[in-house]
């Protein structure tokens, strides 16, 4: 079968689907990812066929949307963001669809117009949900502004996907979610070497720090300061430290302490086992990363999902959290050292991780979704939680 993948230009984004393709390719399905025409090389650089579907829109409009509800809590706005991507990049996607006729159309939650243009060749169409929040918001924002584009393709309303699929363990998921298929989280940490020290034990505890790669590009004044003085405060705890950043803010940190094993770009699906602890902005990459590691962590949350990925860490008893914008260096010292203290949130860490290790591998999902198009599957609501995954014999195109 020929599978349509949309993604959003953002790594965040894209990560999350990057197992699913390969799973889907290794079973002898083709595979295209379609996104933007500047995030074509991220895609690329995953092994994956991509094809550029309009000008996209740059991170730091997210910052300033249009309306003014400004970056912190504001989900609406956001989805107004995704909305106008997809109303940007709906007429290529609609023409990709229609020419390269995929039996399937997977898009991450923020990315509307395959969906869309899967809803209007009559193509089934499944969504992988990152984060736990049910962000309704997103979605109520995006059919807002297609509303007319909607009207024309004939459709009432953004098409309810015939699968939705979750990497979180069902015991983290909130109501909204229960329904979902489980997909175990795989990751994916784009191109980074793994450091020989990765693998060899620490002479101190280890730990990990990162804000992913959202926040320091919408920071009006970098995260670099923030960093080096949540550096020197940790410092006090007697540990390794690991800053996982884009080589270009480790740049600006300036000289180190002795403390400080690395800094820059690293693969965390590596690194973590190593840690006893992972600090970081509560986005959904790291955050499961460190739960399949059975890494506690403590979490600083800013923004839309990440708020609600930060409080499932809390509740599931793995960590503690802070709110990024109320944070200061010596908070977050306190709150690791905490953490680092009390075994009980090494122990809850490790039940998740179990979790995580039983759901069904992207391999086996990919059976799911060779039944799906052989059956026919349209459009409607989500499958139980835990249907037999496996092996199935495709019928249809391939």
């Amino acid at each position: 079968m020929r599978v349509l993948f949309t993604t959003a230009p953002m790594h965040g984004h894209l990560f999350p689907l990057v197992p699913l393709a390969w799973a889907c390719r290794a079973a002898g399905h083709e595979v295209l990812v379609a996104t933007t025409e500047h995030f074509v090389p991220s895609v690329v650089q995953a092994g994956l066929p991509a094809a550029p579907v309009g000008p996209g829109m740059a991170l730091s409009e997210l910052a300033a949307p249009a309306a003014a509800h400004g970056i912190d809590n504001a989900p609406y706005a956001h989805g107004e963001v995704f909305g106008a991507m997809a109303s940007r990049n709906l007429a290529d996607t609609h023409a990709l669809v229609q020419s390269w006729r995929p039996d399937l159309v997977v898009n991450e939650r923020s990315e509307l117009a395959g969906p869309v243009a899967a809803a209007a060749a009559g193509t089934p169409h499944a969504e992988l949900r990152w984060g736990v929040a049910e962000l309704t918001e997103y979605r109520a924002a995006g059919e807002d502004v297609l509303r007319d584009q909607l009207r024309a393709l004939g459709l009432p309303g953004l098409p309810t996907p015939g699968l939705r699929l979750s990497p979180w363990p069902p015991s983290l998921r909130l109501p909204h979610a229960r329904a979902d298929l489980s997909l175990r989280h795989v990751s994916y940490n784009g191109a980074a070497v793994v450091p020989a020290w990765a693998s060899a034990p620490g002479t101190r505890p280890r730990v990990c720090l990162t804000l992913g790669t959202v926040i320091p590009q919408l920071s009006t004044d970098g995260a670099a300061g923030f960093l080096r003085r949540l550096v020197d405060s940790l410092g006090g705890l007697g540990c390794e430290l690991v800053i996982a950043v884009d080589d270009a803010v480790a740049e600006e940190l300036g000289t180190l302490p002795e403390t400080v094993l690395h800094a820059g770009r690293v693969p965390l699906a590596e690194v973590l086992p190593g840690c006893r602890l992972l600090i970081h902005h509560g986005g959904q990459g790291s955050a499961l990363t460190g739960l399949a590691a059975g890494c506690p962590q403590v979490v600083l949350p800013r923004f839309d999902d990440a708020l609600e990925n930060a409080q499932a860490v809390v509740d599931a008893g793995v960590g503690l959290s802070l709110r990024l914008e109320q944070a200061t260096p010596e908070g977050v010292a306190d709150h690791a050292g905490r953490v680092l203290a009390d075994p009980r949130f090494r122990a809850a860490a490790a039940t998740v991780a179990r979790e995580i290790a039983a759901q069904p591998t992207p391999a086996e999902v990919v059976g799911v979704l060779e039944r799906m198009v052989a059956g026919g599957a349209a459009a409607g609501p989500g499958r139980p939680a835990e249907p037999a995954v496996g092996t199935a014999t495709f019928t249809g195109r391939r």
